[in-house]
């Protein structure tokens, strides 16, 4: 069953930008992913009844929560650790680790900004899924299933990672 927390989820994946399942090392997948949730995206939208778009209703109310939904997607995206940016950390790992008294300092403070980032991601989504429930309104509370998503043309089945290029199974 698909809620509004799905809507959100997918929202935030189709525009890929770090949350979603995609893959740095695959572009064909990535695509196909994409694909995925722009059509998730798009069907479940239909079936709610609301665009999260600025300008897919006119009403000022409307306008000025999805202005605060898109901001808060931003800082969703926004947020990252210092490790972000490492694809394979190790070879650093074992250097701080290394450094004694100083490197376990750093080490636990990585751990704490790990907690506080998944924490603040949470936060995050619970504020998008709060706005979606004021933007929806009376259907706030509707669910919908892979038989309905199918009834209005749109396949909720995720790409095979066997399509992967790098896939070894």
């Amino acid at each position: 069953m698909y809620d509004r927390r799905d809507l959100v989820r997918v929202h935030l994946a189709a525009q890929e930008r770090g949350f979603g399942g995609y893959r740095p090392d695959s572009s064909a997948y990535n695509a196909a992913l994409r694909a995925h949730y722009t059509a998730m995206l798009d069907g479940l939208q239909r079936l709610f009844g609301l665009r999260l778009h600025e300008d897919a209703v006119d009403s000022l109310t409307h306008r000025v929560r999805f202005r605060l939904f898109s901001s808060t997607a931003d800082s969703f995206f926004a947020l990252r650790t210092p490790w972000s940016g490492f694809l394979e950390a190790g070879l650093l790992i074992r250097k701080i680790e290394e450094a004694g008294a100083e490197g376990e300092r750093v080490m636990a403070a990585s751990r704490r900004i790990d907690a506080l980032t998944a924490e603040s991601r949470e936060s995050h989504l619970e504020m998008l899924d709060a706005l979606v429930a004021m933007m929806l309104g009376d259907r706030a509370e509707l669910t919908f299933s892979t038989a309905d998503l199918r009834a209005i043309g749109v396949d909720d089945t995720e790409p095979n990672t066997t399509d992967h290029p790098l896939y070894e199974g």
